[in-house]
């Protein structure tokens, strides 16, 4: 579901300057520049979806549901308009070009950016109780019901001082804390931008051949990577949602008639079990 909000938010507000014909445009607000756009996808900046008013482009009203609905929603695209305080306001519905498209791309690449880690000091006696409550936030606002409870602020905070434990103490290892103060760890990074994932992937990865992570903690951060690089998967843990249908969907799987024997290289049970909790069929036969 995530990743179904964060792909309707960036549909929503990447624009282009391009369009020379005379369209409806709204009196009093102005239309908002890529710069701006850019700086405001980096801010991560939140807004009210049921406050806006949405158009096409005759200037003609249109409900937040059909919008939502629109059929390939990759084709579509808007301007966004804000009043004399950044407000948006109206949002101009309108067929993507090219050019759209193409700075859809930076859009997603400004969405993901994260500023770099400052290191904090850390007591490193106190390694254990700071896994615990990183554990405790993690898991708390995720396990919710009210999907209004996950903080992405908390995710960084939580980041901040893993890497900071990681760097300031080194890499832990179950001989110093239990089992799942060291998940904590995995916990964050699994969270986190892809660009500390990559970098701390190694580290993890390493604590895994030495048995203080499970291998299965590693594939699926291994295929949340390449997933977010745009590559296909190793093991199929990766589901997306389809914004058309409204379905999930199996992430795109490299040599997928070999994916059981990686899964169970790793201890994961047969990818067709696992994709069953989101009623996807997976039937390719699979080679030794």
């Amino acid at each position: 579901m995530i990743y179904k909000i964060y792909t309707f938010c960036l549909l929503i507000i990447f624009l282009t300057s391009c369009n020379e014909e005379k369209n409806y445009v709204p009196d009093g607000l102005t239309k908002l520049s890529e710069s701006e756009l850019i700086q405001r996808a980096k801010d991560k900046e939140q807004f009210d979806f049921e406050e806006v008013t949405y158009k096409n482009e005759k200037g003609e009203v249109l409900s937040l549901d059909s919008v939502r609905n629109l059929p390939n929603m990759n084709e579509w695209t808007s301007d966004r308009y804000a009043d004399k305080n950044g407000v948006i306001k109206e949002m101009i519905i309108r067929k993507a070009t090219q050019k759209d498209k193409e700075f859809l791309a930076k859009l997603q690449q400004a969405y993901n950016y994260e500023p770099p880690i400052e290191i904090i000091d850390i007591d490193c006696k106190k390694k254990a109780e700071i896994l615990d409550e990183i554990y405790s936030l993690d898991q708390d606002m995720r396990k919710s019901d009210n999907h209004d409870d996950y903080n992405p602020e908390i995710d960084r905070q939580n980041l901040v001082k893993v890497v900071s434990l990681i760097e300031n103490c080194g890499m832990p290892t179950t001989k110093e804390i239990t089992s799942k103060q060291m998940s904590a760890i995995w916990l964050v990074f699994q969270h986190a931008d892809n660009e500390n994932r990559k970098k701390y992937f190694p580290l993890l990865k390493k604590a895994s051949k030495n048995g203080d992570l499970k291998k299965s903690h590693i594939a699926l951060m291994q295929d949340r990577i390449l997933m977010m690089d745009g590559k296909p998967q190793i093991y199929g843990s990766q589901i997306t949602q389809n914004n058309e249908t409204n379905k999930w969907e199996l992430y795109k799987l490299d040599n997928p008639e070999f994916v059981d024997k990686r899964r169970a290289e790793v201890g994961l049970e047969p990818l067709k079990e696992y994709v069953q909790n989101w009623n996807i069929e997976f039937n390719v036969k699979q080679k030794e």
